[in-house]
Parts: C-alpha cells; structure tokens; sequence
C-alpha cells in the first residue's frame, strides 16, 4: 500500500527569488544614488568654502593696500589656481572698485569669483565698503 503524503510547499519560487532580486536592487539604486548625490554636493561646499576665504582674504588685501600705500590695486581681474581635493580648480577674479556719492574717502568694493564644476560655472560675490581716512598731523 502506497501512502500519499501531501507535500507542503515549505521552499519558495523562482518569481519570489526574482521579486526579491529586483527590490534589494532598486534599494541598492536608491543608495548608490544618495551617496552619489552627497559626494557632489561635498565637493561644491568645499569649492564655495575655497571660493568665501579668497573672497574675504581679497577685501582684506584690496584694504591694507589703500591704507598703506594710499592706493587702490590695478590687477582688478585675475585668476587664482588652487590644488583642491587632488585637482585643480581655477577662480577667476572679477572686481570693480567705484566711488561711493558724496563721500570721498570711502569706495565700493564688488568682488566676485568664478570657477567651473563639472560643466556648470558658479560664481560666489560680495560687496563691501573700503575707507581710506588720511591721519591729520
């Protein structure tokens, strides 16, 4: 006599095999993504960190120069090579120094730096206002 036993279904399938598969992979997609995503957005602050410290090591050099020698500087625009993370990164100086109405010691200083990510140019500026107030004797 041959006993039938009912076979229960204790493994899983190949479509559940392959459901599971395309899940972790879509979770792994979604991951890589992200990290993607953050690593780019690190090296842009990093970029803009560089770009803000030669924006405000300038203001403070286009300053003492008139303070010191009575003079306001000449190299208006040029560019800066900086050794960032491993590559090379150039900003590109863009400057205009203009004369505040009514006030004659004092001028507007508009400073911008310009540099390439990828394929996207940014540009990170800042306006100040420089004095040059003589000492009386």
């Amino acid at each position: 006599m041959r006993k039938n036993v009912l076979k229960s279904s204790c493994g899983i399938t190949f479509i559940e095999v392959m459901l599971s598969l395309a899940i972790f992979s879509a979770g792994i997609v979604a991951v890589l993504k992200t990290f993607d995503i953050s690593i780019t957005r690190i090296h842009h602050l990093t970029n803009r960190l560089y770009a803000t410290t030669l924006l405000d090591n300038r203001i403070f050099e286009v300053n003492r120069t008139l303070r010191a020698y009575n003079a306001l500087p000449f190299d208006l625009n040029h560019s800066v090579a900086l050794d960032v993370g491993g590559k090379e990164l150039t900003f590109k100086q863009d400057m205009r120094l203009g004369e505040v109405e009514d006030f004659s010691e004092i001028f507007q200083l508009d400073l911008a730096f310009t540099w390439m990510e990828g394929e996207q140019a940014r540009r990170l500026s800042r306006s100040a206002y420089i004095g040059y107030f003589p000492k009386e004797i």
